[in-house]
């Protein structure tokens, strides 16, 4: 009689989460660990974009304001790769109460997430972008994990600087944190409100609002005369038809 050999188990699904802040980013790697998927991390797009092209993740997490290569330029990696690798966006959402409604466009990622719903929606998220995989472990949600991620995401709105020059350059980099969740919420009808040149309607208010926050958050002396929000509309135009040349190029 022939004994049937039991089963090797598939290895765990390796999830890259991609995020800025560090307290985020240990957060959700404890989270996708303990869920039972292998994490790896990255600071920035440079790091993330190593991942992607040496050993690719089944899953990428990932902060739309991530430096250096952006959330939606990663995704967009992916595609012109050719890779398996589904993509979750993580929207910091700078006014948790200016967004209640579902992004327009995402970019060609498969899914989303609003950064305060990671410890009870990420795993979740992850099992369906994975059917053929084990359900992930949920336990229950750690508060002081939830409460991290929390405070972490309002320190992202707070300007800390020794001197003027970190002080213009952490505006800027609220400014872009900004813009890339308005881009998100908005999806093409940002880019096309920015290639007519005269946003309107939803992408007016919502940049509205973003410049009244960044006036709420950044001191005029650190202001100065600049438009710290049109400076980051112009640089992710710049950047999403760089990307969107490359793609066609290549």
């Amino acid at each position: 009689m022939t004994v049937s050999q039991p089963r090797a188990s598939a290895p765990a699904a390796r999830v890259l989460i991609a995020h800025e802040s560090t307290t985020i980013r240990e957060a959700i790697r404890r989270l996708v660990d303990d869920g039972g998927y292998c994490a790896v991390t990255a600071a920035d797009g440079v790091a993330a974009l190593e991942h992607l092209t040496g050993a690719p993740p089944d899953v990428l997490v990932v902060d739309v304001a991530l430096p250096k290569i952006l959330g939606h330029q990663l995704c967009d990696e992916v595609h012109a790769l050719g890779l398996p690798t589904k993509v979750i966006l993580v929207a910091s959402v700078y006014q948790r109460t200016a967004y209640k409604r579902r992004p327009t466009s995402l970019h060609g990622a498969d899914d989303y997430i609003e950064q305060h719903h990671i410890p009870d929606s990420l795993l979740s998220k992850i099992a369906r972008l994975l059917p053929w995989r084990a359900a992930p472990k949920v336990g229950p949600i750690d508060p002081a994990e939830a409460a991290a991620i929390r405070q972490a995401g309002e320190g992202r709105l707070k300007l800390r600087y020794a001197t003027r020059e970190e002080g213009v350059q952490g505006a800027r980099r609220l400014a872009a944190l900004i813009v890339a969740d308005i881009a998100l919420y908005n999806g093409d009808d940002f880019v096309a409100a920015l290639e007519r040149g005269e946003p309107a309607g939803q992408v007016a208010a919502d940049l509205a609002a973003g410049r009244a926050l960044l006036e709420q958050r950044v001191p005029a002396a650190i202001r100065g005369e600049r438009d710290l929000i049109r400076e980051a509309v112009d640089e992710f135009f710049v950047l999403h038809h760089r990307e969107r040349e490359g793609r066609s190029g290549a």
